[in-house]
């Protein structure tokens, strides 16, 4: 025992920085994750419409709702997902989820030995429509083709629009025959001179990129086909 004026023992504290991984989790900011892909994704205006709606969310939501808080995150990145792949004007795919569609759709025929065909569809008359009752009417036409394809087509087809007046399907699990029955009726239907080109999967193609090469050449030589005068409805 210590004397009675001896100093009492001091206890050794360890003083080392507590490691990261003992630290309690900071919660993720959805806001800031969100907005991220936003900026980086989608058109300012886009971007500022889902911003404000997650802002207003998140002030609705009391701060130990993290349940509901994460759903409301889940549903925005979803949401921002599909208008980052959707052509804004027509509601379809647009050109670079239409090549991860293809690439998909490939595959999976390849793998399981299945049928697989890709239409290719120019509609000539945008530009006239363009040039004679405006911009605005030459929208019109584009947004009329994209329903006309939705309607005319199976869930399980993919349609996309890949430039001005440039369109694709993918049709899985459908042969030659059945892509010109498609297109046929298609071409019918769209309320503008439009010219179809067709492919459909074989031996010698060797990806989906080379299929639908292989459809722009079968567009190309139905429009010659079709000849230098007013453009035809065809497949």
């Amino acid at each position: 025992m210590p004397g009675a004026g001896a100093l009492p023992t001091m206890v050794n504290v360890d003083s080392s920085p507590t490691p990261d991984d003992a630290l309690p989790a900071e919660a993720p900011d959805p806001y800031r994750l969100v907005a991220e892909i936003a900026r980086s994704t989608l058109p300012p205006e886009q971007a500022d419409v889902l911003l404000d709606r997650l802002g207003a969310a998140l002030e609705r939501q009391p701060s130990r709702d993290w349940d509901r808080l994460a759903l409301e995150h889940a549903q925005m990145q979803h949401e921002l997902e599909l208008l980052a792949s959707t052509d804004r004007l027509t509601g379809l795919r647009n050109r670079q989820r239409f090549f991860e569609d293809l690439r998909r759709e490939f595959a999976a025929a390849r793998r399981y030995d299945d049928e697989l065909s890709v239409l290719l569809l120019d509609v000539h008359g945008l530009s006239t429509v363009n040039a004679t009752q405006g911009y605005r009417a030459g929208d019109e036409l584009l947004v009329a083709v994209g329903e006309t394809l939705l309607r005319g087509l199976r869930v399980s087809d993919i349609a996309a629009r890949l430039g001005d007046d440039d369109f694709a399907v993918i049709l899985p699990r459908t042969g030659q025959a059945g892509a010109e029955v498609v297109a046929a009726r298609l071409a019918d239907s769209i309320g503008a001179p439009v010219v179809i080109g067709v492919a459909s999967l074989d031996g010698a193609a060797t990806s989906g990129a080379d299929l639908l090469e292989r459809a722009d050449r079968s567009l190309l030589e139905r429009k010659r086909h079709a000849g230098g005068g007013a453009p035809v409805a065809t497949a």
